[in-house]
């Protein structure tokens, strides 16, 4: 590969992920080939997204040797990111199908669940590796998470938990662990975006803790406007539904273009000068 084809290949790329997240928002907002497109382009956009960040995930954890720490918390993230494409993929399904509903919970909840403790521990993992000591940076950090976790408790926990009765158990419980793991997830994206700094390899990891942070919100926004009836699923989305599932497929898109950046530093995928 020459050295200008070197040089053009990440922009081009990260050109055409961008491109491709801004195509499927466009769609998804617009709704151009009708009253039932814009869940196709949200629910396609999504999958896309997600199973390329799995399948990322999956190829940097492979190209490292057993002993390396890295291995470890690349195995954690690559089980989490794939669980989570497959509940979008099902959540598509359920969603998408002629005449379906969405049900709750569904085999596309079981998925969600199973992968949000799996990227807490990779990036937990990723930010102990670090060794970084408390500063200022970490003290802004904490201080953000306080007011996500103010927020999160007041406008989406507080509401579910005063009305115990809304709902079977199992649904209660979901309505729960959503918001309380998002909030969780969050907290350790930044830390661990906060404690990147310096280095080649800071950006890379940044953009997927930003990206696993915003994924976050969006959930947590989700878990709101779905509590309090004001999530779209039929027609045109209106406005909080937008900015929940348009920042959602962004999120994917950041830690896409990280994981594809780290990669090549790293020489997951083969050698660039080939």
């Amino acid at each position: 590969m020459d050295r200008h084809w070197r040089h053009r290949y990440r922009p081009t790329f990260a050109a055409l992920v961008v491109g491709l997240w801004a195509l499927f928002s466009l769609g998804y907002v617009f709704g151009p080939f009708g009253p039932g497109s814009p869940s196709w382009f949200a629910n396609l956009g999504t999958v896309l997204a997600a199973w390329t960040a799995a399948l990322l995930a999956v190829a940097i954890w492979r190209s490292h040797e057993p002993d390396e720490p890295l291995t470890r918390i690349w195995r954690f993230l690559a089980a989490g990111f794939s669980l989570w494409a497959i509940g979008e993929t099902l959540w598509a399904y359920f969603d998408l199908r002629l005449g379906g509903e969405l049900p709750y919970p569904s085999l596309a909840d079981a998925a969600w669940v199973a992968g949000y403790p799996l990227v807490w521990i990779g990036l937990r993992l990723r930010y102990r590796s670090l060794e970084v000591p408390t500063g200022r940076h970490q003290w802004l950090a904490l201080a953000a998470i306080g007011v996500v976790g103010v927020v999160v408790f007041g406008a989406v926990l507080w509401p579910i938990l005063a009305t115990p009765d809304a709902g079977r158990p199992i649904e209660l419980a979901l309505n729960v662990y959503y918001p309380v793991a998002g909030f969780v997830l969050f907290g350790v994206s930044v830390l661990v975006a906060s404690a990147l700094r310096g280095g080649r390899l800071s950006t890379p990891w940044q953009a997927i803790a930003i990206g696993t942070a915003v994924l976050s919100l969006a959930d947590l926004t989700f878990a709101y406007a779905t509590w309090h009836d004001l999530y779209s699923v039929e027609g045109l989305p209106n406005l909080i539904t937008i900015l929940t599932d348009v920042p959602y497929m962004g999120a994917y898109t950041a830690i896409v273009l990280g994981e594809h950046t780290l990669g090549r530093l790293e020489g997951a995928f083969g050698r660039s000068d080939a």
